[in-house]
């Protein structure tokens, strides 16, 4: 299959590529307990398995990723991408990207939140990510999935850090453990992740020379500040000569070296953080 995006897999892809994230997901636990006790850390007491437990590990992970910075290599020439976690090697990173040793630490977060997760809502199943909208953001990744909700466990860790290597402030203990209670939640059926289901958050565009950017419309309706604050995160990203706003849910982006998925992924995993829950 090769490094194949998930977005591009076809069904057979993606069905090989969900097997291959479970069979990793030991093997990236192991690796987790095994960082943690080399850098003099009891694994046994960080990771009890208790959903608060996700605070201080989240904490600790985002303070390494901080030291860590990004990789001297591209992700063309990383010569260490053979070792990369499966999601890692198929989903939409993008320069500069954090090292190995960073994409370990989210990996064997996303492992254990896994478990917390499943010890939570024991009715949640893994599967492939599927959606009566063909561009939804977790199309062919490998979800933890109910009739409610579904979740790539990768996404929200992923973007934090790239956030902590980038210098920029991540996702504190507090906000992962708040996120991953909203999700406990949204895979029972309970909270607002669940009442937008159908709809994607973002949809982009390409058109000459720009991106068309479409909100979920009641967005700017229940949370228009959050969009002025959107539209300050992007202009203030790497690459984005400008940022314009033609209507309460239309945005018109200028931004080079990036295609609709890096914009899409990027706009979606920032609004998950900041919209109020």
């Amino acid at each position: 299959m090769g490094d194949v995006l998930y977005e591009w897999m076809t069904a057979g892809q993606a069905g090989d590529a969900l097997d291959d994230y479970l069979a990793e997901r030991e093997a990236a636990l192991l690796r987790l307990r095994t960082i943690l006790s080399d850098h003099g850390v009891d694994p046994t007491e960080m990771l009890d398995g208790s959903v608060y437990s996700v605070s201080p590990l989240w904490a600790w992970i985002s303070a390494r990723a901080a030291e860590l910075g990004v990789s001297p290599h591209t992700l063309a020439e990383d010569p260490t991408r053979g070792s990369w976690p499966s999601w890692a090697r198929h989903g939409k990173l993008v320069d500069p990207h954090p090292p190995a040793e960073t994409l370990a630490l989210v990996d064997g977060f996303a492992s254990y939140l896994g478990v917390i997760l499943s010890t939570a809502a024991p009715e949640a199943v893994w599967q492939v990510g599927e959606h009566v909208i063909a561009d939804h953001p977790l199309l062919n990744y490998p979800v933890l999935a109910t009739e409610h909700h579904h979740l790539f466990p990768p996404a929200i860790p992923l973007y934090s850090v790239y956030q902590s290597a980038h210098g920029r402030a991540p996702m504190t203990g507090t906000e992962m453990l708040a996120h991953t209670r909203r999700t406990i939640e949204a895979l029972h059926g309970r909270g607002p992740e669940t009442a937008a289901i159908e709809e994607p958050l973002v949809t982009v565009v390409a058109e000459i020379d720009c991106f068309d950017v479409g909100l979920r419309e009641d967005i700017p309706v229940r949370h228009p500040a959050v969009v002025e604050e959107l539209i300050d995160a992007l202009c203030d990203r790497d690459g984005v000569e400008s940022v314009h706003r033609y209507g309460p849910a239309a945005l018109v982006v200028d931004v080079h070296g990036w295609d609709e998925l890096r914009l899409k992924l990027w706009c979606t995993l920032w609004l998950q953080r900041h919209l109020p829950r």
